[in-house]
């Protein structure tokens, strides 16, 4: 086992922006994984059916809205 550096910190990335902070892949979370000291934020992009680029991470709306269905290209 290696021994640590002192200087050494942990990388904080933030998953879908602050995903437990605010709604997913918005610029709300993006913006609290900022103020929460985030040096990234990965978040996920997705092409619909007619061609505009979204944030979302699964292939359907339906967990993270009122609606259902996607318009992702098969």
């Amino acid at each position: 086992m290696t021994k640590e550096s002192p200087d050494r910190k942990a990388l904080c990335i933030g998953h879908r922006g602050a995903c437990g902070h605010a709604p997913e892949n918005t610029l709300a979370s993006i913006e609290r994984a900022i103020a929460l000291g985030c040096a990234l934020t990965e978040v996920d992009v997705r092409r619909t059916a007619d061609g505009a680029l979204v944030l979302l991470h699964d292939e359907s709306v339906d967990r993270t809205t009122n609606r259902a269905g996607g318009s992702w290209p098969r």
